[in-house]
């Protein structure tokens, strides 16, 4: 990932109790990195809450002593790109994960293999600590990594979206856009949020590219799960509103700031083909320009959403 000049950290916060968010959350990631104690910056009664349970600060300890042991060199670094958003008592922020294969991770045994992945994460702030936690992990990239599963993301692509492959069964994801001034006008938090809103309400609930007209003709997708450009968005959404004709995006945070919005999603409904009921999360950033959707990151829990679809076991642990 690309060196950024700018970051968040630079003017982009209004107040000084956003950049002290911005701060803590850094900070937590930091201690992460180093393996130093998290106790000043989580409260005790702090929860941390994905779709395997939920976790006190204690197991939150353990949780990423456990990956620490499956994998050398773990590192989470902040996406900024992407940025650290706050809006009141919520911060919201993408963290790429790196490391190497070193232990048992998921049932298998230790391969050397490098991997690379995202984790986007809403956080509640009480009195400067982190009090809870909304994470959502791309296991999935870990999991092709290691050799554990196949790469259906390939066959996701070519059976239903219907665009070219991504190389190995991963999609090609990039950094995107470096953050700081896009040279548009500026942005207030209440426009990007009424405009990620109509995105939900709009094109991603109907799949009709007439209800598509708060996204850029230039729009960049950089997780690389279909082509840059309005059009491709709109077939990619199309497809999927066919695949899942009763499903729902419902939104259950949303952190606005600026030119900036993260959605976290709960995706809900029976896919056509399986007549399996979806239930994965999705965490999406978003920055807005000139009123338009301009460009998207996001971190997807790939592996429930493949096993919806049929295109993995239901007995593979996302880990």
């Amino acid at each position: 990932m690309s060196t950024t000049t700018t970051t968040s950290l630079d003017g982009f916060h209004a107040s000084d109790t956003a950049q002290r968010a911005d701060d803590l959350a850094r900070a937590f990631f930091d201690a992460v990195n180093e393996r130093s104690s998290i106790d000043e910056l989580v409260d005790r009664g702090f929860l941390s809450y994905d779709v395997r349970g939920t976790r006190s600060r204690t197991g939150l300890k353990r949780y990423y002593a456990d990956l620490r042991r499956s994998f050398s060199e773990l590192r989470f670094e902040v996406h900024e790109n992407v940025g650290v958003l706050v809006e009141g008592d919520l911060v919201a922020l993408r963290t790429i994960i790196t490391g190497t294969h070193a232990g048992d991770y998921a049932g298998v045994a230790a391969t050397g293999s490098r991997i690379q992945t995202s984790a986007s994460h809403i956080f509640r702030v009480r009195d400067d600590r982190l009090v809870e936690h909304w994470p959502v992990l791309d296991s999935y990239r870990i999991l092709v990594a290691i050799g554990a599963i196949p790469g259906a993301a390939s066959v996701f692509q070519r059976d239903y979206l219907r665009v070219d492959e991504s190389p190995g069964g991963l999609f090609q994801e990039r950094p995107g856009t470096e953050f700081g001034d896009s040279g548009g006008r500026v942005v207030s938090r209440e426009e990007s949020r009424a405009v990620v809103r109509r995105l939900y309400d709009g094109v991603i609930a109907t799949g009709r590219a007439e209800d598509a007209d708060m996204v850029a003709d230039d729009y960049i997708q950089n997780s690389g799960w279909t082509p840059d450009g309005l059009a491709a968005f709109v077939s990619a959404i199309a497809v999927n509103r066919g695949a899942l004709p009763d499903g729902r995006a419902i939104q259950t945070q949303m952190v606005a700031e600026n030119n900036r919005v993260a959605s976290r999603s709960v995706w809900d409904g029976t896919v056509a083909g399986s007549g399996v009921a979806a239930d994965f999360t999705t965490l999406d950033f978003f920055r807005v320009e000139d009123g338009l959707v301009a460009e998207h990151w996001e971190s997807v829990d790939w592996v429930r959403a493949y096993q919806a679809f049929g295109l993995l076991s239901d007995e593979i642990n996302g880990g």
